[in-house]
């Protein structure tokens, strides 16, 4: 029975597979084992995965036939023998002291709180494209991350859902908490917050990060983000009180749009006057101006133009996220 154990969920990750398993293999924890569960691949991923096995045997490789990530980490929580339990994505790595983080933060905190879990804090890997840190960027700000798991901070906090974690599976055990495997988005903050219901605490830790790369364009991106706010609309029907207001502002954005076209159209048609326009065009100005704010503060700090991509950055997580939310109410 090894210490901790790292659930690795994967489908056609070729290209960052090995240095994942390697940022693990490399942990100043050696106590460790890697449960590599795949969905699926199609590409070299199980190969890569078999051939750094033969030579770690801490490295185990199990197939996932549902092609789902809830099932692939349920498959992996299933296998587990340790005394405590982690997760990280096949397109993350992570620094050689990721784990004694977490684990020495759960050891001390937990005198103080009833403790279940200690997550990360996202990161944009340095050989990331300009357009994937320009989206790490972007997230890491309250008005691209409403105070996720991408935001920064200084400080170890409490949170209501947090990312990539460290779990103490006798908790896991004890309280019967899986992985819904209905959930196909927000899975964490799902089983997260079955936790939070039986009184526990999650902290997230600005110094456990986890290095992640992004979609590789705007489309992609969006598309992306279209999934995140079906996931909340699933998750908000089934724990009404997971929603709160910021959940519902890119909703509220996506409905001013509509408004927006709408009066457009009157007023070509001299239905309306232009007092009329000046007034309710007030929010969409408002919004321009702190989309500009925030996307000129990162190209500052950065000192890049190539992160102008900020600029559409977050109208495609607001509105992308309101579509999602919408779709997933009608849809379900």
């Amino acid at each position: 029975m090894s210490l901790i154990d790292i659930i690795v969920g994967v489908k056609n990750e070729e290209k960052h597979i090995k240095r994942c398993i390697n940022s693990l293999q490399n942990q100043s924890i050696f106590d460790i084992n890697i449960i590599v569960v795949d969905g699926g691949s199609d590409d070299r991923t199980p190969g890569i995965v078999r051939k750094i096995q033969k030579k770690d045997n801490r490295v185990q490789l199990l197939q996932n036939p549902a092609e789902i990530i809830s099932s692939g980490r349920n498959i992996g929580l299933n296998v587990s023998k340790a005394e405590y339990v982690a997760y990280l994505d096949g397109h993350c790595y992570v620094d050689e002291d990721w784990l004694k983080i977490l684990y020495k933060t759960f050891l001390y905190c937990q005198e103080k709180y009833n403790l279940a879990g200690v997550g990360s804090t996202y990161s944009s890997p340095p050989d990331d494209s300009s357009f994937g840190k320009s989206v790490a960027y972007t997230l890491q700000t309250f008005f691209g991350g409403f105070g996720t798991a991408f935001t920064a901070g200084e400080n170890i906090v409490k949170v209501d859902t947090v990312a990539f974690a460290l779990y103490k599976k006798s908790i896991l055990e004890e309280e019967h908490i899986i992985y819904d495997e209905n959930m196909t988005q927000c899975e964490d903050t799902d089983f997260n917050h079955q936790l939070i219901k039986k009184d526990y605490i999650l902290l997230k830790h600005p110094q456990a990060i986890v290095y992640q790369y992004r979609r590789k364009n705007l489309l992609e991106f969006s598309k992306q983000m279209i999934d995140y706010g079906k996931g909340r609309s699933k998750l908000a029907k089934k724990y009404k009180e997971t929603l709160s207001p910021h959940h519902l502002i890119p909703v509220a954005l996506f409905f001013y749009l509509l408004l927006m076209a709408v009066t457009l159209i009157l007023f070509s048609f001299n239905k309306i006057n232009y007092d009329t326009i000046i007034l309710i065009s007030i929010p969409f100005f408002i919004y321009v101006i702190l989309d500009l704010f925030y996307a000129f503060t990162i190209i500052i700090r950065q000192q890049s133009l190539k992160h102008i991509y900020t600029i559409f950055i977050f109208p495609a997580i607001h509105i992308g996220y309101g579509v999602g939310f919408l779709k997933g109410l009608i849809m379900d």
